[in-house]
């Protein structure tokens, strides 16, 4: 397919809806905070792709019910009706809907668990949304085109990816101050930050770059040139590598942080998009919008070893349960999320959530 016919089609497939989910797998506190962050591609005057978070912290659920034993809740921005939606993901059931600004997409949590904020494209805002009182404390300005929100790990600030002003956004959470907003790239869509919190990678869509960030000066200090159009990325556990999926090559790349240069390229599905590693901290997966499929990256040899279905059509996220054996698949066009037994490489169970088209999965 020839690639401007392929990326505008996928541009066009994304312009309608926004979703992500902020799931609770455990109460139980993880030594080594780990942020997997994923943003799909935004171009132009409306939004045509989303990002998602996923983080495993000690931070308890907002609501808990009898039985669920800290299994928790998801997080959804509705992109049509303007709403963060809760939902009891075992009962299938909302549980409460909040207005926030106008076509919310990214959605994160503070580190507390005290404070939701939703990205707002079309009103260019981010939304804080007290989890306690359940309703909007404040409004932060900020760029054109806000796409995602992601926190530091030291829970001090917010950065939020403008993918039409092509900037970030730094807000400081002690009193939502914005304290920087800094040129990056063209469509910045994905950040993730090392665990010290002194560098950050952004995928840069519509420059074909990951801008490597000095937190300190908050300042771009290298561009590192990957694929075309790369939407999701992911560091492993050591810290040495990140893998970048892009979305109209149809491939990941493989950046030796050490060097910060490719060092491979690996082809994989149609439409790439998130990138998620397992808690093995070996396999990356990958998930193929066009192919229905995910696939799965040994880090040891840098091959794709399987190919796993995801039970749905048009799969944007994936995250994984705390002990490794169920993945968490979300799905725009069948508008569900699936769950996949990784043992036996099959779905068991397709939580539906309604007529909304879902854009992603976070896990918190």
């Amino acid at each position: 397919m020839d690639i401007a016919k392929k990326h505008i089609g996928n541009l066009k497939a994304k312009m309608r809806w926004a979703w992500v989910i902020m799931m609770m797998l455990s109460l139980t506190p993880c030594p080594l905070p780990l942020t997997v962050l994923w943003a799909s591609h935004q171009s132009g005057n409306a939004p045509d792709g989303h990002r998602v978070e996923a983080a495993f912290t000690s931070v308890k659920p907002v609501v808990t019910k009898p039985g669920h034993h800290g299994n928790g809740l998801f997080y959804i921005t509705n992109a049509t009706t303007d709403d963060l939606v809760i939902v009891d993901p075992v009962l299938e059931q909302i549980v409460k809907t909040i207005r926030v600004g106008k076509r919310p997409l990214g959605v994160t949590l503070t580190l507390d668990g005290r404070y939701a904020l939703t990205a707002n494209f079309d009103s260019n805002s981010l939304s804080v949304v007290d989890l306690n009182l359940l309703k909007i404390v404040r409004t932060v300005p900020v760029g054109v085109g806000p796409d995602g929100v992601t926190i530091t790990p030291d829970g001090k600030y917010a950065y939020v990816a403008n993918s039409d002003s092509d900037d970030l956004t730094v807000i400081r959470i002690r009193d939502w101050k914005v304290i920087k907003t800094l040129p990056v790239g063209k469509a910045p869509d994905n950040l993730v930050f090392t665990r010290d919190g002194k560098t950050a990678y952004l995928t840069n869509c519509d420059s074909n770059n990951v801008a490597v960030i000095d937190t300190a000066r908050i300042e771009v200090v290298q561009y590192i040139t990957v694929g075309t159009v790369p939407e999701g990325i992911v560091l492993t556990p050591d810290e040495s590598r990140a893998y970048v999926a892009n979305n109209v090559s149809d491939d990941v790349s493989v950046i030796d942080l050490r060097t910060r240069a490719v060092v491979k390229t690996i082809p994989v599905g149609d439409a790439p998009a998130g990138v998620s590693l397992a808690p093995d901290g070996r396999h990356v997966y990958v998930a193929n919008e066009r192919d229905n499929n995910i696939s799965v990256i040994d880090s040891t040899t840098d091959e794709v070893v399987k190919t796993l279905p995801t039970g749905g059509k048009f799969p944007v996220d994936i995250l994984f349960s705390e002990d490794g054996q169920k993945a968490f698949i979300s799905h725009r066009d069948s508008s569900d999320v699936t769950v996949l037994d990784l043992e036996t490489e099959k779905v068991v169970k397709s939580l539906g959530l309604g007529d909304s088209i879902h854009e992603g999965v976070a896990q918190k």
